[in-house]
């Protein structure tokens, strides 16, 4: 008759300090021995690992990653020729009437031209914005990047244009105070509340306010982490400029990937967060 074997149930592991490896009690916060707190919390700010995702996402996608901000960046640039040759043109006919009247002409005719540019940015630009960070979100879940859901910010077009229309004002009347140190903090948590607030409208299609409180949620407890994260991806987008403009192509992309990619990290560290797709 084969003796049957039996097993010792494991003892239950001691519970130890995750910083000083001090024993502690089950209903420990804190350790007795060196005063830090029972558990050590992941570190939830991975600036590298936010960067190199970015990157990633990007090397495995050059051609839209390239083509895709295009639907953006093409009508800045596009606008911009606009607006400089309507000028142009605008003081070449004022100076031809005369100069009696071309500083009124001039005055009018290139308020309404940039009127109507700027008109269009608050009105498309926001939703075009939210459209990219909708592709750029996908591409992260799945491993490729499309322009499927280039149509999504149009989808939520009021509440992305309201929460641009609102940050990106308090952000402008921020800039003469950048010249002290109070207001360059403040330009960048409003700047990082825009780009959490609009991934939120593209992943979950909701209202401006839940992305806003979504948005400050997770900012708080980890600001100043997330200040220099948004400060480091606005110098890594600026500096394609500095390549005869033709840089932006590759900047801009990489940081819109980075910070989608932290967007997409933090989201699930939400209470109540639901799963998705992950990255193969």
């Amino acid at each position: 008759m084969q003796e049957q074997s039996h097993t010792e149930p494991c003892a239950p592991q001691e519970r130890r300090c995750a910083s000083c490896g001090a024993p502690l009690d089950e209903s420990a916060r804190y350790c007795p021995s060196c005063g830090r707190p029972a558990e050590r919390a992941a570190p939830d700010v991975d600036i590298a690992g936010w960067v190199k995702a970015g990157w990633d996402l990007f090397a495995e996608n050059i051609g839209p990653a390239i083509a895709i901000p295009l639907v953006m960046l093409g009508p800045l640039a596009a606008f911009a020729i606009i607006g400089y040759a309507a000028f142009i043109g605008i003081a070449i006919a004022a100076d031809a009437l005369g100069h009696a009247h071309g500083g009124v002409i001039v005055a009018i005719l290139t308020g309404a031209v940039f009127g109507l540019i700027g008109l269009f940015f608050a009105l498309v630009m926001p939703a075009l914005h939210v459209g990219i960070y909708a592709c750029f979100l996908d591409g992260m879940r799945t491993g490729k990047l499309t322009a499927v859901k280039l149509g999504t910010g149009f989808r939520s077009w009021w509440a992305c244009t309201w929460v641009s229309a609102v940050l990106g004002a308090a952000m402008i009347a921020c800039i003469p105070f950048t010249f002290i140190i109070v207001g360059i903090p403040v330009f960048y948590g409003l700047f990082s509340l825009l780009w959490l607030a609009l991934l939120r409208i593209a992943d979950r299609r909701k209202g401006g306010l839940e992305a806003l409180a979504f948005a400050w949620g997770t900012m708080r407890g980890r600001l100043w982490m997330m200040l220099l994260f948004t400060f480091l991806m606005n110098v890594l987008m600026s500096a394609g400029v500095q390549a005869m403009y033709l840089g932006v192509f590759v900047t801009v992309p990489i940081g819109m990937a980075a910070l989608t990619a932290a967007y997409h990290d933090l989201s699930k560290r939400q209470p109540g967060a639901t799963s998705h797709v992950p990255r193969p």
